[in-house]
């Protein structure tokens, strides 16, 4: 493995990595052990050469954004992370907003705010970055990426081309696009139409949202946010509290006595305790309710 690494770490020129990093540092949930090597991507150049890089050096690779939707293996990664957190280049042209993959969700919100511009007040509070937001149709309150999203662009690691696809190509459905289960396709960015507005208005949206948020959600602790997708007709939140689920622990990890839909890591706590967690309370929902939850957290294990 060490003579790939280096082999990689050859063919990125001079783009930022580092050896033994601890993938606690890069999870929203604070839980992972080493990765052999993490990459650090300034632009869609650069991580398109990474990605060849890998593809070259033969390195097993995954890439993620703010960390927020994943939980790390506590014995790390064998391979290398591609980090695209500094990958944040934003354009505007009108009511036109151009975003890198990189980009965080709620700071693209923000800068629509003060561009006097409406319809991404849905972000406002979400953790993850703007590649991250496109997979998986990130949305909230009443709002969604497929609302106002024009096209995206990926770079599609087999082909070794980059490809633009618009709105209609990605199949959007609830927390769920093309790019699902394709890790060949990587999103490098994505442009988003929107309404001309007054910047305290929608700044007041963004507030309320934020306000909403501290409200209900365990905001105080690291986590990766909802762990279940929502079942048609049902409320995880709901049914884990009719279930006395709120506040069990597993170790280090919880249930939020504040929100039943969240897990979080209340110290020390291991991706095998949120493992565990999840598992017990997907059991007793099916047994109570016969419904299966479906995780939307990405676990990354280490081999």
């Amino acid at each position: 493995m060490d003579k790939i690494i280096c082999f990689f770490e050859s063919e990125l020129s001079e783009i930022k990595s580092e050896r033994n990093v601890l993938l606690s540092s890069l999870s929203t949930f604070k839980i992972g052990g080493p990765a052999d090597i993490a990459v650090y991507p300034e632009s869609r150049e650069e991580l398109i050469t990474s990605l060849r890089a890998a593809k070259r050096s033969g390195i097993r690779y995954t890439v993620i954004g703010n960390g927020s939707n994943i939980l790390f293996d506590d014995r790390g990664y064998r391979g290398a992370v591609i980090v695209t957190g500094r990958i944040r280049d934003v354009g505007v042209d009108g009511n036109i907003i151009t975003a890198d993959s990189g980009v965080p969700f709620t700071a693209l919100a923000a800068r629509a705010a003060a561009e006097g511009l409406s319809g991404l007040e849905f972000a406002y509070g979400i953790p993850g970055c703007v590649g991250g937001a496109v997979v998986m149709n990130a949305g909230a309150y009443g709002g969604a990426v497929s609302d106002v999203l024009l096209s995206s662009d990926y770079y599609d690691t087999v082909r070794d081309e980059t490809v633009t696809i618009s709105h209609g190509d990605h199949g959007y459905g609830y927390r769920k696009s093309v790019y699902m289960d394709c890790p060949e396709r990587v999103v490098l960015g994505a442009v988003f139409s929107l309404t001309y507005s007054d910047s305290d208005s929608v700044r007041a949206k963004n507030e309320e949202n934020m306000n909403a948020r501290r409200s209900k959600q365990p905001l105080e602790y690291p986590s990766a946010g909802s762990v279940f997708k929502r079942p048609e007709g049902y409320f995880v939140g709901k049914m884990v509290e009719d279930l006395g689920l709120k506040g069990f622990l597993v170790g280090g990890a919880q249930i939020s006595e504040k929100h039943g839909g969240f897990i979080i890591n209340r110290g020390g706590a291991t991706a095998e305790d949120v493992l565990k967690l999840i598992r017990y309370t997907e059991e007793k929902v099916y047994r109570e309710y016969g419904v299966e939850l479906e995780c939307e957290i990405r676990y990354i294990p280490d081999k």
